[in-house]
């Protein structure tokens, strides 16, 4: 009997300090802004019989007062709403407070996807007989970040054109 009135008292307790407990934890160390990533390059890297693969380069941008640790990015590619690659890089490095950095990403495209695409936008080229139009792009995906003892994974979206006449917006 005695067991289990402890119990009960020890439960009890538990469930009564829940709120504080868990106030504590969401104020553990400062909350982070999330990072605004942007395309900045896309360079073939090397052609196989399935597949291309490519370099994509990342802008960082970190909004916080404090640097940003990243672990890690992984990304998809979309160009005028077709899958075109996708990719991950176990990069580690620091954006500094209020900085930016540059951050390479080596993404995959499968070759049928590539020409099924190119098939596309000739039609599409054809069909206007005029200049090509710009491909609009769309990258998500999530950047790991390792700040202060933990590990936070982090969504983003990042879309734009690419002009293949020269110009990129």
């Amino acid at each position: 009997m005695i067991r289990l009135q402890t119990a009960l008292s020890a439960a009890l307790l538990l469930l009564l300090s829940m709120p504080i407990l868990l106030s504590g934890c969401a104020t553990m160390g400062p909350g982070i802004e999330k990072p605004t990533i942007s395309v900045t390059d896309l360079q073939l890297q090397e052609v196989k019989a399935l597949e291309a693969i490519f370099m994509l380069e990342l802008r960082v941008m970190n909004p916080n007062d404090f640097p940003l640790d990243i672990r890690g990015i992984n990304c998809d590619l979309k160009l005028d709403g077709k899958r075109f690659a996708t990719g991950l890089s176990d990069i580690r490095q620091e954006v500094p407070p209020f900085g930016t950095a540059t951050v390479p990403v080596t993404v995959y495209a499968s070759m049928f996807d590539m020409v099924s695409s190119v098939i596309q936008m000739l039609q599409d080229v054809d069909q206007q007989r005029g200049p090509a139009q710009p491909l609009h792009y769309e990258l998500a995906g999530k950047v790991r970040l390792g700040n202060h003892g933990g590990t936070r994974s982090v969504p983003f979206l990042s879309e734009g054109e690419i002009n293949l006449g020269g110009r990129n917006h």
